[in-house]
């Protein structure tokens, strides 16, 4: 397919727009430290207060995503094909999923891991589209990010900003074989491929027990023919101690553009929505 030249003057004008607002905020951020709250709660000795303010801070998670909304779209320039699935058919093929999150702090700065492993079997035809599900693979994002500080909103709560930048692979051997009405061979072709990802993290602490958390990042850019990847993700939570340590239940909603590829066989978009929960571990 030959790559769509208003779309990709898109795809380089908001990373640029990225980049040129990212190095804008850089002159701000030595009095935005300056404005920081001491503690993200009123009381410094409260009960979370090793979590939020230990040196070394680590969030390790196990999250359960239930898509109710996975749409595959293609087009081979000849013909273009949607396919929209539901949680009931990702029960159905699913035949295991693990799904698990690390991320560590030190002072400002943090690394980060979020890994969901999975086993897919089912084949899916429409049209000129065959999918051949019986693979293992995995979405692995990784990168590093740095805490800006903390700011007061009103008596109690606190926001939180925190910019990140990684790397997503997805590990899917997945062979899509693309038909044509024309005399052209059939295609196979993987989704395989690992693209730079930039976004940005927003945590609100309302109260010490009561949280919310929102992720937001973009990717691709061309690499490994994938031109964009997106991620949304809202949480509220609920912390509370026992054992030593810190817990924190959450729910809410992710959105993903796992890809957006264009390569010489065809174009691919594949999209997930659906409900999310984190159980998290925090100390």
């Amino acid at each position: 397919m030959r790559s769509n030249p208003d779309f990709l003057g898109c795809q380089k004008g908001g990373f640029m727009a990225f980049v040129m607002v990212a190095f804008l905020l850089i002159p701000f951020t030595p009095s935005a430290l300056a404005e920081v709250a001491v503690h993200p709660v009123p009381n410094p000795d409260g009960f979370m207060a090793p979590t939020l303010e230990g040196p070394w801070r680590t969030n390790i998670s196990l999250s359960a995503w239930a898509p109710s909304r996975v749409r595959f779209q293609t087009d081979n320039g000849e013909s273009k094909e949607t396919v929209n699935k539901n949680l009931g058919w990702l029960l159905d093929v699913l035949d295991y999923e693990i799904p698990f999150e690390v991320e560590v702090r030190k002072g400002s700065f943090g690394a980060y891991a979020h890994l969901l492993a999975f086993k897919i079997s089912d084949t899916i035809h429409s049209g000129h589209l065959s999918l051949e599900y019986d693979d293992q693979g995995y979405l692995l994002d990784a990168g590093i990010s740095y805490e800006l500080g903390h700011w007061a909103l009103g008596s109690e709560a606190t926001l939180t900003l925190e910019p990140f930048a990684g790397i997503r692979y997805l590990h899917d051997p997945v062979d899509i074989t693309i038909r044509y009405e024309s005399s052209k061979a059939d295609r196979t072709i993987t989704l395989t491929n690992t693209v730079p990802v930039f976004g940005m993290r927003a945590f609100v602490d309302l109260t010490e027990q009561w949280n919310l958390r929102f992720d937001g990042d973009y990717g691709g850019f061309g690499v490994d023919d994938n031109y964009e990847t997106w991620n949304l993700r809202g949480l509220a939570g609920y912390r509370f101690r026992g054992w030593g340590v810190g817990w924190n239940i959450q729910a809410g909603y992710r959105a993903m553009r796992l890809m957006g590829a264009q390569t010489s066989a065809v174009d691919v978009r594949i999209d997930i929505h659906g409900p999310i929960a984190l159980f998290t571990v925090e100390f």
